[in-house]
């Protein structure tokens, strides 16, 4: 297999992330895991001073955010390093965000991977449904782990299907040191989410449903995925210093993990027990209805192969790798925050075999007679162009963005879904306040964390003498996110600013997201 198509592909993934983050909001997560980055980069600087030093203060730096392996940290913290602190190419935010597109590349090569197994028009189309989503396009841009974990669920499995001989069977001499690359990718993934610690049971599963031969070279592969923790323990200092004490810590922190409230076809989730077909639900509600059609059909087919023994090895591992990524969100009692971020690597996951299917269906229209080009070009089209829409359509909003079968923004409100999470929509109203907040007012910017607040200001987004109110009571504006949990907020600002007027506001298809109140007499009020 050429590998010139699935790296042209993944570098056009980096360059369109690249060149469509500037509006991206700075989603909460991001402004605690901006704050790690800093304080890793202080120690990366500490360890080319004095490394000896370094190896001793690991706590010190490492302990912020300690519920996250730090692998990804560690690569935001680098690339801010470097072209900041070091050749002051890029702007701070932009360096910390470079590695996720790296990872986002990484996803599409591994997707058109899998693809080229099938055919070649696959191989560019395993990727492209895969990122023709506003959700999944959105998540691309972030300086998180879900993208990153999903790429690499989806490169330990390739790495596998490498190493037990079902992808490029004949590269004998390849497959030789295909246990330790495995080995590796699979410590890589422990060391950015615990989500990986669920693929050795695939593997050995998917290893003793193979058939003869092939079962034993698979088994006698299954010892290299030891190399997984210490490759764990390398990428994350914090462990180098008392690691049962840490390592207990983070088990802690995500078995007695809170459950955030979420507003699901009209019902506030609050706990457990949840509804068990909601990760599924949700994917139907939230991508655009031709993806939703290709990946429900891509599962039917790999769940009917499989119960007829029709099924391939390599379709048999992508079947495993995406209930795993997905069925622990369905057992109700998993924390279900976060819109679909959490079970992307589901979605990834299907879309080889979707893509196939995509292929089958212009095949059969040739054989029907239609021009082979003419035929692949509309199926192409019907399958992408609406997510493509969706995109352009909603962009930089990811987390609000819904589909078809939602009746899209307006139609999710209606249903009672939740209108959006992680206040990264707050970036809509930053000009309105830049352009009429008098110097030094004080700004309730509700679900925005201090963290992303000063992000805000670090990137010019935000007036630098803004400042940052913990309520209503003490601000004199109020930027207000649209959640259910939080009905509460915005009749007690009303209260407070003597009020029921807003000022200005972002409203995606007249649906309202951000709504923004000024107290009476202020530049900008009602």
């Amino acid at each position: 297999m050429s590998r010139r198509l699935p790296i042209t592909l993944a570098a056009a993934t980096f360059i369109a992330l690249f060149a469509s983050q500037a509006p991206v909001g700075f989603v909460r997560d991001e402004g605690y895991y901006f704050e790690a980055a800093s304080s890793y980069e202080q120690w990366l600087q500490l360890a080319v001073r004095a490394p000896v030093t370094a190896l001793r203060e690991t706590e010190r730096y490492f302990r912020v955010n300690f519920e996250h392996p730090g692998l990804a940290k560690l690569s935001f913290a680098a690339s801010h390093l470097v072209f900041t602190t070091w050749l002051n190419w890029l702007p701070d935010a932009l360096a910390w965000r470079l590695p996720a597109f790296f990872f986002a590349a990484l996803l599409t090569y591994w997707l058109a991977v899998l693809g080229s197994q099938r055919s070649r028009a696959a191989t560019v189309l395993a990727p492209a449904l895969f990122w023709c989503a506003e959700r999944t396009f959105f998540h691309g841009h972030l300086a998180c782990f879900d993208v990153p974990i999903c790429a690499l669920t989806v490169g330990v499995g390739v790495a596998w299907a490498r190493a037990i001989g079902i992808i490029d069977p004949a590269a004998e001499e390849r497959r030789t040191r295909s246990g330790a690359w495995l080995g590796f990718l699979f410590g890589c993934a422990l060391a950015v989410k615990h989500n990986a610690w669920l693929l050795p049971p695939v593997f050995l599963i998917h290893a003793l449903l193979l058939p003869g031969d092939m079962r034993g070279r698979a088994v006698s592969k299954l010892p290299w995925l030891l190399l997984g923790p210490l490759v764990l323990v390398v990428a994350w200092p914090l462990l180098w210093h008392d690691p049962l004490r840490h390592l207990s810590d983070w088990i802690a922190f995500h078995t007695h993990h809170v459950h955030y409230a979420w507003y699901y076809l009209g019902r506030e989730l609050r706990g457990p027990p949840f509804p068990i077909f909601y990760p599924l639900v949700l994917l139907a509600l939230t991508l655009p209805l031709p993806q939703v059609a290709l990946f429900a059909a891509a599962l039917v087919k790999l769940a009917w192969d499989f119960a007829q023994r029709a099924v391939s090895p390599l379709r048999l591992l992508e079947l495993g790798l995406a209930a795993a990524a997905i069925l622990p969100f369905m057992v109700r009692t998993t924390p279900i925050f976060g819109g679909i971020k959490h079970w992307l690597a589901f979605v990834a996951l299907l879309s080889p075999e979707a893509a196939n299917l995509l292929v089958r269906s212009a095949e059969l229209a040739v054989e029907a007679g239609m021009r082979r080009a003419w035929s692949f070009a509309l199926a192409s089209v019907a399958a992408l162009l609406p997510g493509v829409w969706q995109i352009a359509h909603v962009h930089p909003y990811g987390t609000s963005a819904y589909g078809e079968l939602a009746g899209e923004i307006p139609g999710a409100a209606s249903l009672g879904m939740q209108r959006q999470y992680w206040s990264n929509n707050v970036t809509a109203v930053l000009p309105w306040l830049n352009a009429h907040a008098p110097r030094g007012a004080r700004v309730f910017f509700h679900e925005v964390n201090y963290q992303s607040y000063r992000a805000y200001q670090q990137a010019g987004m935000l007036r630098s003498d803004i400042q940052y109110a913990f309520g209503p009571a003490d601000a004199q504006y109020a930027a207000l996110q649209w959640h259910r949990e939080f009905r509460d907020v915005e009749p007690s600002t009303c209260n407070a600013f003597g009020t029921r007027t807003p000022a200005t506001g972002l409203y995606l298809d007249e649906t309202p997201q951000i709504i923004v109140y000024a107290r009476p007499g202020l530049p900008g009020a009602p």
